[in-house]
This record gives C-alpha cells, sequence and structure tokens, in this order.
C-alpha cells in the first residue's frame, strides 16, 4: 500500500507544500502508550467483502449529496462515518456502522458521543485518551495503528504486541488512512462522501468545526495537464491540497485495488475526472502553503 511518507513523483505541477504536525511528537507517543495498555482487539486483517461502503467525511458537498447517499444506504451499504460527519448522520437519521477517528487532539472525543447501538468505533492508538474513555463499555471498538515502518512509535507497538500488530499507511488524512483501514478489512467498494479537497460557496465542513476556522486560504486555479482552457478556480486550506496530492498518489498506484465512486462538486471529483492529471497555481505567493501532517480533523 501506498505510503505518504516514502518520496515519490509528483502528482500536483505548481504548487509546493510545507508540513508540520497538529499535535507534538511526544504527545502523539503519551496517547500511544495510554491507549496500548487498554487491551482493546487490534483491527485485524479479514477475507474480501462484496458490500459497497459509503465513507462519509464532513465536507460541504455531503449536503447537496444527502438524498444520494440515503438511497444507498437504505439500499444495502455499509455507512462508515469520520470525526464530525458521525453526527451529521444521526442527525439525518442515519445510523452508522462503524465511525473511525484518527486525530490526536483532547477535543475530538465529542466525535464517538452519543453511543449508537450497534456501531463499531475503530479509534487509532493515537488518539488521546479521552477519546477511548467515551468508548468504553461500548460493545463495539478496536484499536488501529496509523504508523509507520520505522521510529519510537513502532518500537512501542513492537515491544507491547511483540511485533503482532498491522500499520495502517498512505495519507496524512484521515479519509486515506480510513480507506486503508477498510481495504485491510476486506472492503473494495467505496463511495465517498464529503472528500472534496476545497471550500463550497465559502463553507469548508457541512456542520460547523471549529478546529479549521483559523486556515489559511488561497485560491487554487486547476487544469488538466495541458488544458489550461479548461481551468476551475477552488478555494483551499494547505491540509486540502495535501489530502488532494496524497489521494492521487494514492489511485495512482493502488486504483486497481479499488472500486471509486466520489460525489459531490469538490477539488477530488474534479480532479478524478481529469484523470488525475493536473496542473494548479495558487494565488498564495511564493506558491506555497503549508500543510498539518498525521491529524485527524484536517480530513474532512
Amino acid at each position: 500500500m501506498f505510503d505518504a511518507n516514502v518520496a515519490l513523483p509528483p502528482v500536483l505541477e505548481g504548487v509546493t507544500l510545507n508540513g508540520q504536525m497538529n499535535v507534538e511528537d511526544a504527545a502523539v507517543l503519551g496517547n500511544l502508550a495510554s491507549a496500548v495498555r487498554r487491551g482493546w482487539p487490534q483491527v485485524w486483517e479479514q477475507e474480501r467483502k462484496s458490500d459497497q461502503v459509503c465513507l462519509v467525511g464532513g465536507g460541504p458537498s455531503l449536503t447537496d449529496t444527502e438524498d444520494e447517499l440515503r438511497d444507498l444506504v437504505w439500499s444495502g451499504a455499509k455507512l462508515v462515518t469520520m470525526n464530525g460527519s458521525y453526527q451529521w448522520c444521526i442527525d439525518h437519521n442515519l445510523k452508522p456502522d462503524a465511525q473511525i477517528v484518527l486525530d490526536a487532539r483532547q477535543g475530538n472525543a465529542r466525535f464517538v458521543s452519543p453511543a449508537v447501538t450497534g456501531c463499531r468505533y475503530w479509534i487509532a492508538s493515537q488518539c488521546h485518551p479521552d477519546v477511548f474513555d467515551a468508548c468504553e463499555g461500548r460493545e463495539y471498538k478496536a484499536i488501529w495503528h496509523s504508523v509507520n515502518w520505522d521510529g519510537p512509535a513502532k518500537d512501542l507497538l513492537d515491544a507491547y504486541y511483540l511485533k503482532q500488530w498491522k500499520p495502517i499507511v498512505g495519507g496524512t488524512t484521515v479519509g486515506l488512512r480510513s480507506l486503508s483501514l477498510l481495504h485491510m478489512l476486506g472492503y473494495v467498494r467505496f463511495h465517498l462522501f464529503g472528500l472534496d479537497s476545497c471550500y463550497l460557496a465559502g463553507h469548508g465542513h457541512a456542520f460547523v468545526q471549529a478546529e479549521n476556522d483559523g486556515d489559511k486560504r488561497a485560491m487554487a486555479t486547476v487544469s488538466p495537464s495541458n488544458r489550461p482552457d479548461l481551468s476551475r478556480d477552488f478555494l483551499v486550506a494547505g491540509w486540502h491540497l495535501k489530502q488532494l496530492e496524497d489521494w492521487l498518489q494514492f489511485i495512482r498506484i493502488n486504483g486497481h485495488l479499488f472500486l471509486l465512486n466520489v460525489h459531490g462538486d469538490g477539488l477530488l471529483a474534479w480532479a478524478l475526472q481529469a484523470a488525475g492529471d493536473v496542473t494548479l497555481t495558487l494565488d498564495d505567493a511564493p506558491n506555497t502553503l503549508r500543510t498539518p501532517l498525521g491529524g485527524g480533523s484536517e480530513g474532512e
């Protein structure tokens, strides 16, 4: 599977992304050390499944595609939410089959409340103890590891699990890591909702999410390579572009492993319609935006 920390040829021409973690490394390791000692079962590799999965983020197109999502769920597709889309689905009478949380910050405990009967809670080992506390006592809960193949986090997991654990690699935001997680669980047929990698009508999410209120924004002009006449403008933050870059890299390398349908009118859907071969320019001289790496709320 694609590892975003391995150097690969660029897929976005015309933009440079500089990354930084949204939580200090020491805090992430502290969270991880606390999490593994709870004795939760690990998410583990499973056989391939034929089920369709609606993987739901909180991007602004979610509001416009609600009917499409509801039709798929009512026809039997699994509903897997991430972060704030969990509450959005509950509020819109859609029952999540599973909720995924990745971000290491304390405030993300709200993303697992209230409890939903029968819902599976797949919580990354880097999450804050408050997230795990909120899920204690629930019937279906499991831990997974958004960890790469080397470094102190790997050493800690090797020691605790006697090397019997699986890393979930592939991207810097919760959307792409969730796809890798679900692939390990056997799913290959996906409908993506609320994964836009841009603002739409000035909105960054389909609901209020204060973590992103301070994000620096820029106007990006995106076109299929060698076709500037087909360009389109998108308002973006740095993490939008990093998420887009990760998705395009992931699909370029692993696209044959999945069936993907991206719903909505966001930048990600538009770029995939252009076969993932796009040129991008920013109004943000010197053509650079900072992007948080390893977070979850930044992943819609």
